[in-house]
């Protein structure tokens, strides 16, 4: 039978699972909000920002919480401190979604779809974490993140090539906006990695 520690924890896991898709959602309304140079999306991206660093403050009380009321075993404790190192990541993520929500500039259409792509990667990045910290298989992350640094990559080829007529300024703020896409995405995948330690999730 799980102790009332392993079902804390098990609780915790969820938490940063919701955590996760609050961060996916305002990712993808900072997409929008970047896309339409839209000022009212891009307040709504910048309150789930908010709301994200909020869970995530409460999810490391949380953790906090369960080292002080229990005398966890080794193991728990490793499990315990890769929770915090999860929801302070994701956290960060949080405020990558709103730089994101805050950039400055219209998209050039030519590259609309393809920063409209990678936002929804990145976003599938955070959800796909978001399913393994609850309990599921969390499969083809690393296929997600791999195609966002691609497209990272192309919105470079595209800012950069003799094509551009945009000029400088936007070049710059198009190379950069993929830039916070693919760390975002990149971060879901290390945060994955650690998130290994996170023993008890889905019991």
């Amino acid at each position: 039978m799980p102790t009332a520690f392993q079902k804390e924890l098990v609780t915790l896991a969820h938490r940063l699972a919701d955590l996760c898709a609050l961060v996916a959602s305002a990712l993808e309304e900072a997409t929008r909000a970047a896309l339409e140079s839209d000022h009212t999306l891009g307040g709504r991206a910048r309150e789930q920002a908010a709301a994200v660093a909020a869970l995530g403050a409460a999810c490391e009380d949380q953790a906090g919480a369960l080292l002080a009321l229990h005398a966890p075993r080794e193991e728990e404790v490793k499990a315990v401190l890769a929770a915090v190192h999860v929801a302070a990541e994701v956290t960060r993520m949080g405020g990558l979604a709103r730089e994101i929500a805050e950039a400055r500039g219209v998209v050039p259409a030519p590259v609309r779809p393809v920063v409209a792509r990678l936002g929804a990667q990145a976003a599938e990045a955070a959800r796909v974490l978001g399913e393994l910290l609850g309990g599921g298989v969390g499969g083809g992350l690393g296929d997600v993140v791999a195609l966002a640094a691609a497209g990272e990559g192309e919105l470079r080829e595209l800012a950069g090539g003799p094509e551009w007529v945009y000029g400088r300024r936007a070049a710059v703020d198009v190379v950069l906006l993929g830039a916070v896409f693919a760390r975002f995405a990149g971060m879901a995948g290390r945060v994955a990695r650690r998130a290994a330690g996170f023993a008890p999730v889905g019991a």
